[in-house]
């Protein structure tokens, strides 16, 4: 039993999102290892744009609406954990279907 999840909500979670990113990821024909680093990339690389706009988004609104500054800091930082915390879940979720269905069905092609 883990103290952080006593009743295994999350693990549950997390398994059904792997399980429905299998299933996208087996539709859209990545089937071979270096596609599927290839979307680990393309992933990383959106979450970084992603965070670079919403950075200074935040700023600049922040400036312009003193009055609101605190509260579109706050929900511009959640904003970025957010998609910082998606595109981290996201590439694990890739890097643990690379070593469990690609090396597995890689493995079998070898013999």
């Amino acid at each position: 039993m883990n103290i952080n999840d006593p009743f295994g909500r999350l693990r549950k979670q997390r398994e059904k999102e792997y399980l429905s990113l299998c299933k996208t990821l087996q539709d859209a024909g990545v089937n071979n290892r270096h596609d599927a680093q290839e979307l680990m990339e393309t992933l990383l690389r959106r979450g970084k744009i992603g965070i670079l706009i919403v950075v200074p988004f935040t700023l600049i609104l922040g400036s312009l609406f003193a009055e609101a500054q605190q509260y579109i800091y706050v929900v511009g930082f959640l904003i970025a954990v957010w998609l910082f915390k998606t595109t981290t879940r996201s590439r694990q979720h890739i890097k643990r279907y690379i070593e469990e269905e690609l090396t597995n069905e890689e493995d079998s092609r070898e013999f």
